[in-house]
């Protein structure tokens, strides 16, 4: 029975072994795509660019997700899962304030995730320029249902004014974190400056919401 198990475990081992450098070599892969096609969009690189800033072999995106289109529908996937996930969260967590407070709240999610996730944003304004097959797939498959996520969890109805003024003033400067770190010797990514973003973006929201019921 001893015996068995150990010519068990030994056949396993490199079965295990090879899954781990494939999963491995898919996260590579991923990450590579996500850093490129943030900075340069889609049409910018080439899966052989991909696989050189991966430092993998050559022909790996074929073997690992068929095509450059289908690499880029995963990272695209994988970006907005993790702000799903954090909306998730957000949701648990206002679920019993004001309609004041659960905007406020929502804001100071938004703007730390921004902080934390600077290339979901990098991507969008990449995509966001022009009509694509890519434009229409992340608005099937994510736009749509966070932004109709954002209008549950803040109470209302979101309009266009007040999700562009969130999502450019809260996350705007850490698409740009470079040029902030340039410009006034500032990293938009530490812990104070992020408190203090949200904090102003809040606040700026609640007067445009003022103004917005009072007109």
């Amino acid at each position: 029975m001893t015996g068995m198990t150990a010519k068990t475990k030994a056949k396993r081992s490199p079965q295990k072994a090879t899954q781990k450098r494939a999963e491995e070599t898919r996260e590579r892969l991923l990450d590579a795509a996500t850093e490129l096609f943030a900075a340069l969009g889609f049409d910018g690189i080439s899966a052989r660019t991909i696989e050189t800033h991966a430092g993998v072999q050559r022909g790996l995106i074929a073997y690992h997700f068929d095509t450059k289109e289908a690499l880029w529908r995963e990272m695209a996937d994988r970006l907005f899962t993790d702000l799903r996930e954090r909306l998730s969260l957000t949701a648990d967590i206002v679920r019993d304030l004001s309609p004041e407070e659960r905007q406020k709240a929502f804001i100071t999610s938004f703007v730390r995730y921004s902080a934390d996730a600077p290339m979901l944003n990098r991507m969008m304004a990449q995509e966001g320029k022009a009509p694509s097959w890519r434009l229409d797939y992340l608005y099937d498959t994510h736009l749509r249902d966070i932004r109709d996520e954002v209008s549950r969890i803040i109470g209302r109805e979101i309009d266009p004014h007040t999700y562009y003024v969130m999502t450019g003033a809260g996350a705007f400067v850490f698409t740009m974190e470079h040029v902030c770190e340039k410009l006034f010797g500032v990293n938009p990514r530490e812990e104070s400056f992020v408190d203090e973003h949200a904090r102003i973006v809040a606040r700026l929201l609640e007067s445009l919401q003022r103004e917005t019921d009072e007109s």
